[in-house]
């Protein structure tokens, strides 16, 4: 996708037993915040999750340009997951694709 930016976020939550983490429900949660905050979201946002890791709780988003601002600010604002207290933090923002700096690649899917 060109003229996009990926950020790479970590959710960061109050009880972790109590959750499913996966890329759907990653997703879902990111386009409920934007169609909350933001009102109708409809086809013109187009958000990719291009690499996810459960055990680090982060994930890469691909978003387009025009489109960076928003998307940062709904996933800011999120404030529980499934229920349960949580907030997501964005660590980076680039133009170029970001990678997570694990040491443990078994626990990182790319999508």
């Amino acid at each position: 996708m060109k003229d996009s930016q990926y950020l790479d976020v970590k959710l960061k939550l109050r009880d972790t037993e109590s959750i499913v983490l996966t890329p759907g429900y990653l997703i879902g949660c990111i386009l409920n915040s934007l169609e909350s905050i933001f009102g109708e979201i409809g086809g013109k946002t187009s958000l990719d999750i291009v690499k996810f890791s459960a055990a680090e709780r982060r994930l890469i988003l691909r978003v387009p340009q025009e489109f960076v601002e928003r998307a940062r600010i709904a996933v800011t604002l999120i404030g529980h997951y499934q229920e349960v207290p949580c907030h997501f933090q964005v660590l980076n923002a680039s133009k170029n694709q970001l990678d997570f700096d694990s040491k443990n690649d078994e626990n990182v899917v790319r999508l």
